[in-house]
Order: structure tokens, then sequence, then C-alpha cells
């Protein structure tokens, strides 16, 4: 089961929540939910907030926490933008504080705290993909109608430097811990297509970023866990926007390729030019190798066994192209 990072101490998030929101916590209960970001349920006096805390050592795309931070409030202050200007309830936001209107506030060396109310909510019941697909399709027309200031798509894949690091030593045995050498044993089997699927993404990649005309605000993994729905009203919420960033709204049809139906419906709702399954295809590809790229660092760097590495072991194998 997911576990809270030892090397975080649960009175610095009681801590900070009295500081920043003045949320004496009276309760504050771990919740092993997703991966990589940590939860927690804060209730005081009867009230619940819900309490997110990610790692800026699995970032990837920073040079440190503060830079980690920096990123994270620029994009959830355009979410609240968005969500404000469109009038999009199913947007669920981070939570200002008190002290200073931030959204995301330091927490220790390397961590970040964000703060959302609580919902009374449960995964979307959406097989056929038109919840996702109405969802998505009127975020994207709302950022085209009245655009914000986020993040742009450059389709770096987080963590390459150390898959490259990695294909480069793979005749020597890896010792940074227990799971170091069987991620060595899988990427001396598979990398042969490892290497093909990465110079695959990158002519691919660099076609994609000739047209920019259509680019809105996309939230990037809008499915799964990600899209609920209100126990009492039935309505759709999206939840977990740290990766939202202007893009190629195909960036958030992944989940939907395999139903004409839904990417019919989004059309429908979004308008503009009908879906490029090249764009599709080239965000699936991103997605397998961002998740490699990941684990094999988290692999390569120190560590011990615990079930947070067991998970992501399971998730290496599943990802690894070939």
């Amino acid at each position: 089961m997911k576990a809270p990072p030892v090397d975080l101490a649960t009175d610095l998030v009681r801590q900070t929540l009295a500081s920043e929101w003045d949320i004496e916590v009276d309760e504050l209960v771990y919740l092993p939910l997703g991966f990589g970001d940590h939860h927690w349920r804060a209730s005081q006096a009867g009230r619940h907030r819900f309490v997110t805390v990610c790692d800026a050592r699995l970032d990837g795309r920073s040079t440190g926490r503060q830079q980690t931070v920096d990123r994270l409030e620029r994009t959830f202050r355009a979410v609240r933008q968005v969500r404000e200007r469109a009038g999009l309830p199913f947007i669920v936001p981070a939570v200002p504080t008190i002290r200073s209107g931030r959204l995301v506030v330091p927490l220790g060396e390397t961590f970040a705290l964000s703060l959302y109310d609580w919902l009374d909510a449960e995964p979307a019941h959406d097989a056929s993909g038109g919840i996702a697909a109405d969802v998505v399709a009127r975020l994207h027309r709302a950022s085209r109608e009245r655009p914000v200031e986020a993040l742009a798509e450059d389709f770096v894949i987080p963590h390459r430097p150390a898959l490259e690091t990695a294909l480069a030593d793979l005749a020597r045995p890896w010792q940074s811990g227990p799971y170091a050498e069987p991620a060595r044993a899988q990427l001396v089997s598979h990398q042969t297509e490892l290497r093909l699927a990465l110079e695959r993404y990158d002519a691919a990649a660099a076609s994609a970023t000739s047209r920019r005309d259509d680019w809105c605000l996309t939230h990037g993994e809008p499915s799964g866990p990600n899209l609920l729905q209100d126990r009492r009203s039935g309505a759709a919420l999206l939840v977990d926007w740290e990766s939202a960033r202007i893009a190629p709204p195909e960036r958030d049809l992944v989940d939907l390729r395999t139903s004409p139906a839904a990417l019919d419906h989004y059309h429908d709702v979004a308008g503009g030019p009908p879906p490029r399954l090249e764009l599709i295809e080239l965000y699936r590809a991103w997605y397998a190798l961002a998740e490699t790229a990941v684990y094999v660092h988290q692999f390569r760097a120190p560590h011990t066994r615990d079930a947070n590495l067991a998970e992501s072991w399971q998730n290496f194998l599943h990802f690894l192209p070939g």
C-alpha cells in the first residue's frame, strides 16, 4: 500500500495548514491514492479539506524545488482563471492561502503543498468516454474564447537525460537499490525498441510544433481517477491539474481514440478541425516514454524496497516500450 514519504514530517503539513490557511487540524489522515503526489484528509471542526503534496524530485522539468513551485503556481492560477472567466463548474481548483493568496506553498526542502475543497464524489462511470469528451470539449472551447497565460507544450520527456544516461550505462551493474539491477536487465532486453521509440517520438514531435493555431488549455489526463462525479448531483468534476498546458487539443483525447462516438461528440462541442489521430498517437508515445523515464530515474537513485517502489516497478513493466 502506498505510504507517505519518510522525509516529510506530518507535523510540517499541520504547521503549514495553520500558518497559511488558518486551519488548525483536528485530524490528519493519509490517503494512499494515485501515484507520485501524496494526499491527506485534513479535518477541522467536522469540515474536511483535501491536501496534496508533490515531490519536486520527481518533476523532471525543473532545476529545483522553487522552480517546481513557480511552475505549479502559474499553472494553477491559469486553471482558476479559466474556471472563473468561462463559468466551468467541473474544474476543481486549488484554494488560495489566507496570508498571500498563493496556490502552492513550499514545504520542507523538496516538497510543495496545495489545498482543495473536499468533494463528496466517486469515479465517473464513463465507459463510452462521453463524459470526458464533453468536459474537455468545453474546456478547450472556453480557453480559446477566453485565453489564459499558462505553460506551453514543449514536448519534452521529463527525466529524459536520466533515461539516456541509463541507456549508455548498461554494461556494468547498477547498485543503487533492490530494483536497480532488475531495471537494468529490462532495459538491456528492450533497448532496441526503446531507442526506436525515442527516435520516432522526436520526429513526430518536431512535426507537431509546426501548427499552433488550435492550441488551447489542456488538462493532460482527463480520465481515470481524475474524472469524478458528484454523488448527489451526478455532475462531472475534473481534478489534478498540475499537468495543465497550452497544447494541441489531442493531448486530452488519448483515451478516446477507440471511441468514435466520443470523438464525434468532442468535435461537435469544441468546434475546430476534427481530431488528428497522428497527434493522439504522439501523446500515447509521450506518456509511455515519460513513465519509463521517471521509473528509471527512481531505480538508478539510491532507494530501498517499499510499497511505493513496488508500484513503480509494476508501472515500469507496463509502460516500457517493447
